[in-house]
C-alpha cells in the first residue's frame, strides 16, 4: 500500500518490525537464551532484511529518477544527496559518543583516533551499520546494473561473488573487525532486493525452497549442532549461506500491498535514527538503568521506551534540517 506521495508504506511497517528486533537482540541475553527463543530465524535477520529493503527501495528511485547509466548513477549530486541523508544523523550521535568519552575520561584523542572511531561507526551495537551505509551508496549502482542488464543470471554473479568474497576473506583472515565494517558480505541480499524491484520474471518456487533449506540447514547445524562453518568464520548468523532462508520470506512480506499500521510505520520511517539511538544508549546509558532497575522484563520494556521515543524525536528534528541541507548544498552548484 502507497499513500499519496507514492511512498511505500508496507516497507515502512517492515522496517519498524526489523528496529524492534535490532533494540531486543542488543538487550544482554545469553547464547542458551538466543538459540532457545530461536532468534537466528528471526531476530538475527533484521540487518539481512533492512538491506533487502535498501536494495528494493534504491532500484525503484533509479527507475523513477531515469538513472539508466553508470555515469548518471555517479553524478556528485545524486551520490552526495545519500551520503548527506546518512551522516548528519550520525555525526550528532558520533558528537554525543565523543562529549561523554572526553566527560568519562577528561582527555581528547589525537585527531588520527577520531577520524578512525568515525570511519568505524562511533561505538555501540552496531556500529558498522554508518560504514556499511556508506559503502552501500558506491557499491549499489554496480549491482543495480547487473541486475538490469542480466536479470536472474545476474543475481546469481552477485550471489557467486558474495560467496567468493567469504571464501577469500577466510584464505586471507581478514580480522572479525575489518569483515563487519564492510559491505561485501551483504551483496547478496543487496542484488536480491535489487531484484524484486526490477527482475523481469518471477523467480521459480523452487529456487525459492531451495534457497529457504540451504540457509535453514545451515542455521541448524553451525547453530543448534556446534559445526564449524568452513567459509564464514565471522558473523556466521548473519553470512549469505543463513540469509538464504529468509530470501521467499522476505520476497513474500515485501510483495504484500494491504499491510497497515500507522505506529510501525512512524517507527520504520523513523528506524534509521531509532538504531542510531539504541547504539548511543547500550553503549552508555543502558548499564546505568539496570543498575536501578532490576527486574528482566521492565528493563528490556524501559529498553524499548527510550530508543524509540527519543529515535522518533531525533527524526522529526533532524528529517527536515537534513533535507535544508541537502538542498542548499546541491543546488548551491551545478552537478
Amino acid at each position: 500500500m502507497t499513500d499519496r506521495q507514492g511512498r511505500n508504506r508496507n516497507l515502512d511497517l517492515i522496517k519498524g518490525f526489523c528496529i524492534l528486533l535490532i533494540i531486543l537482540t542488543h538487550f544482554y541475553w545469553t547464547d542458551y537464551e538466543r538459540l532457545r527463543f530461536l532468534f537466528p530465524f528471526w531476530v538475527e535477520m533484521a540487518v539481512p532484511i533492512f538491506m533487502i529493503i535498501s536494495g528494493y527501495v534504491y532500484s525503484l528511485s533509479f527507475q523513477r529518477h531515469n538513472i539508466d547509466s553508470i555515469s548518471k548513477a555517479y553524478r556528485v549530486k545524486n551520490v552526495l544527496t545519500k551520503v548527506i541523508r546518512y551522516t548528519i544523523p550520525f555525526l550528532v550521535v558520533f558528537i554525543a559518543e565523543i562529549i561523554v568519552y572526553i566527560i568519562k575520561s577528561g582527555e581528547i584523542d589525537d585527531p588520527i583516533s577520531i577520524l578512525y572511531f568515525f570511519l568505524k561507526g562511533a561505538n555501540g551495537p552496531g556500529s558498522y551499520y554508518y560504514p556499511i551505509l556508506l559503502q552501500f551508496v558506491f557499491v549499489f549502482p554496480i549491482i543495480f546494473f547487473i541486475i538490469k542488464k542480466l536479470d536472474f543470471k545476474g543475481l546469481v554473479i552477485c550471489t557467486i561473488i558474495n560467496f567468493v568474497y567469504e571464501v577469500l576473506q577466510s584464505a586471507y583472515y581478514v580480522n572479525e573487525e575489518c569483515y563487519r565494517l564492510l559491505v561485501f558480505r551483504y551483496i547478496m541480499v543487496i542484488a536480491f532486493g535489487c531484484y524484486l524491484a526490477i527482475g523481469k520474471r518471477k523467480i521459480k518456487w523452487y529456487v525459492f525452497l531451495t534457497a529457504f533449506f540451504v540457509g535453514l540447514v545451515y542455521i541448524i547445524v553451525f547453530n543448534y549442532l556446534g559445526i564449524t562453518p568452513i567459509f564464514t568464520k565471522y558473523w556466521t548468523g548473519t553470512s549469505f549461506w543463513a540469509c538464504m532462508y529468509i530470501l521467499p520470506i522476505a520476497a513474500f512480506w515485501i510483495s504484500r500491498k494491504n499491510l497497515k499500521f500507522k505506529p510501525l510505520e512512524i517507527i520504520g520511517k523513523a528506524s534509521y535514527n531509532i538504531f542510531l539511538v539504541q547504539m548511543f544508549y547500550y553503549a552508555f546509558i543502558a548499564n546505568m538503568l539496570y543498575s536501578v532497575i532490576k527486574n528482566y522484563f521492565f528493563q528490556l520494556t524501559t529498553n524499548f521506551i527510550i530508543c524509540l521515543v527519543l529515535g522518533i524525536i531525533f527524526y522529526y528534528i533532524e528529517y527536515p534540517i537534513t533535507n535544508k541541507t541537502i538542498y542548499k548544498i546541491t543546488n548551491k552548484k551545478r552537478y
